[in-house]
Formats: structure tokens, sequence, C-alpha cells
């Protein structure tokens, strides 16, 4: 047992250094699954149709393509003018913000003692002379953008590394959808032969648990998705109906950055403040804070526990937890995964003790013939609560 032990540690940790090695191959792999999440229910809804699964998939990508593509041509228009509008009053916009960065300073230094030099914004900002604000001398400038050039000459290895980190970031956004169009194809084999590689007496189980984990991770992400779309539009009607400035744009941010847990919200209500106190005074402002609020309100008492509690049924302090101990781990991806690697965690425990510690089946297993037709495993084709795989 001992040998057993030592010989499992060590396995184990050559495959933890192995996919160190390679850990080039996950972001695109991911964001692959995480597409397959998304289509895999109309795919196999076209195959129950007499559709095959490669027409399917093509299909199913020339659907979500062509929807995404009328919507941006839709949205363009307004946008168009909305950033037309924000080049024209930029001057007006960035003597404000410079107006509003001092008078902040001022009350800081007043009120709390901190004194905040205002002079770099004043010269990145590039403001003319104007009786309203405080200008710098060119002298002054001209030593900031000095002080500014060393900055960046510093600083020139991290640069190279944001650099070859957006590339790569273009290469997983080009190579992740046809990697998810190759899987979505071969989905069913695929799941046929990691079937085979469990005995053949537990074939049921793991069929019926990854039908569950499948229900549990795509209900997830899809859910996720829903709601950003949803709070992206609230966003907008509330910020258009206050007369915030450039609301299309802001509400569109803060939909896409709801993806982001705890942290996504604040960004789009903050961006609007900003946007708001500066063009419209500190009262719209806070009326833009008001609407993202609500919009907040909204999707944290009706609509995210609606989608959660038929997904990861995870108790809210967890949730933040795998939110936290995500971010620490993997940044970005950990904040994204965090929540539905605990949610399949607490899955494969809670299935462990129940069938191998209290001896009980959490839930009948299905019968899947292995040698003809291949259960759905991962990802599962909807969230039907009676469709066990």
């Amino acid at each position: 047992m001992a040998w057993s032990i030592i010989g499992l540690l060590i396995l184990s940790a050559v495959g933890v250094w192995v996919l160190f090695k390679v850990r080039i191959i996950f972001p695109p792999l991911v964001l692959a699954l995480l597409i397959i999440y998304l289509l895999n229910p109309l795919v196999s809804r076209l195959e129950q149709r007499g559709v095959t699964r490669s027409v399917g998939a093509i299909l199913s990508y020339v659907v979500v393509l062509g929807g995404v593509t009328l919507v941006v041509a839709v949205l363009i228009p307004p946008i168009a003018r909305q950033i037309e509008s924000f080049s024209a009053e930029w001057p007006e916009f960035r003597l404000e913000l410079l107006n509003v960065s001092q008078d902040l300073a001022v009350t800081l230094e007043d009120r709390a003692g901190v004194r905040i030099d205002t002079t770099r914004i004043a010269c990145l900002l590039d403001v003319q002379e104007d009786p309203s604000v405080d200008i710098p001398s060119d002298r002054r400038c001209d030593e900031v953008d000095e002080e500014f050039r060393e900055t960046i000459t510093e600083h020139a290895g991290r640069l190279t590394e944001i650099g070859s980190s957006v590339l790569e970031a273009i290469l997983i956004f080009i190579l992740a959808p046809l990697l998810a169009l190759y899987l979505l194809i071969d989905l069913p084999q695929l799941q046929h032969d990691m079937l085979n590689v469990f005995p053949e007496t537990h074939r049921e189980e793991v069929a019926d648990l990854g039908s569950k984990i499948g229900r549990t991770v795509g209900g997830f992400f899809r859910g996720q998705f829903l709601v950003a779309i949803v709070v992206g539009v609230m966003s907008s009607l509330g910020f258009a109906l206050i007369g915030l400035p450039f609301w299309l744009v802001i509400g569109a941010i803060a939909g896409l950055t709801n993806l982001i847990p705890l942290v996504g919200p604040f960004i789009g209500g903050g961006l609007g403040f900003l946007i708001g106190t500066v063009s419209g005074g500190v009262g719209l402002g806070l009326r833009a804070i008001l609407v993202a609020l609500v919009v907040q309100q909204v999707d944290n008492h009706i609509i995210s526990p609606n989608i959660m509690k038929r997904t990861v049924q995870l108790h809210p302090a967890t949730v933040m937890l795998s939110i936290l101990a995500g971010a620490t781990l993997a940044g970005f991806w950990g904040v994204l995964l965090g929540v539905p690697f605990v949610a399949v965690g607490k899955l494969l425990l809670g299935h462990l003790w129940a069938t191998r510690i209290l001896g009980v089946e959490v839930s009948p297993f299905g019968h899947p013939d292995v040698s003809s037709t291949p259960p759905s495993v991962v990802p599962a084709d909807d969230l039907d609560e009676d469709d066990s795989g």
C-alpha cells in the first residue's frame, strides 16, 4: 500500500509537470468547451430531426454568426453616432474631466489631508489654456512627458509581454472556434470512447454522472450568457431614460463585463458614473449609479437565482470564495471557471459520499448500450430535468 501511494504521488507530480509545460493548450480548449456547451443543444436537436452532426454543426455556426452579424449591423449605426458625438465633444469633455479631477483633489486635501497631483492628468489630456482650470506650464508638461517616456523605457519588457499576450489571445480566439467545430462533429464518438475507458460494470454510473455534470456546467454558462444579455439591455434602457451620453456603449460594456462575477457589475456602473459626472454633473453620475444598482438588484434577486438554482446550486458565500480562489490560482480564467469547477467538485463528492459511504443510489442509472449508441456524457444536450443522459 505504501509503495502504491508513493507511485501514485510520483505519477501525479509528473502529470502536473507535463500539464504545466503544455499549459498553452488550455485557454483555447476551455473556450472551445464553452462554445460546445452553447451550441451542442442546437446541434443535437438538428440531429434528432435527421440532420447529420457535421451539417448541423456548420448550420449552428451559420445561425449564431448570422445572428451576431445581424445584431452588430443593427447596433453599429447608433454606436457610430455616439462615437462621432464623443469625438466632437472631446475638447469640452477633457476640460470637464480635468476640472472634476482638480475639484476632487482639492476636496480630498481639505477633508482628508491627502494631496493628489493633477499635473500629469492635465498634461496627458493636453488641455489648452482656459481660465476655469489650472493648466501647468509647457516646461512642466515637457518634464512630465520625459518622466512618462522613462517609465515606458523601464517597462519595455513588460510591454513586450503584453504584446505577446495580445497575440496569444488573438490566436486563442481563432483556434478555439475551429477546435469546437471538430469536437462538435465527433462528440458522440468521443463520448463513446470516454465510456470505454471505464470498466463495463461502471459505465452506466459514469454515463449518469457525466450527464449531471454536463447539465450543471452547460446550464451555468448558457445562463451566464443569458444574464449578460438581459443586464446589457436593461442597463442600456436605464441609461437612455436618464439621458446619459453614450448610453448604448456603456450598457453594452455593462452586459459584457457582467460575465465576470462580483467584479463585472461594478465596471458598467463606475463607467456610467464617470461619464455622467463629467458630462452632466454629480447628479447625473449618481443617477447612473442608481440605474446600475437597480439592474443588479433585479439580476441578483430575480434573474440569476432562478438560473443558478437549476445549475450550480451553490450558496452565495461559496460562490464568492470560489471566485476569490480561482482568481488567485488562475487569474481571469480562474474567475470565469471557479464557480462551475466547485459545482462539479461538489457534485462528484456528493455522488461518491452517497454511493460509496452511505451505499445508496442518488439517482436511477440509465441503461446505455455502449456497443451501439453512445450515451450523452459531457456536455448534456439540454437542461430538462427528466433527461438522465
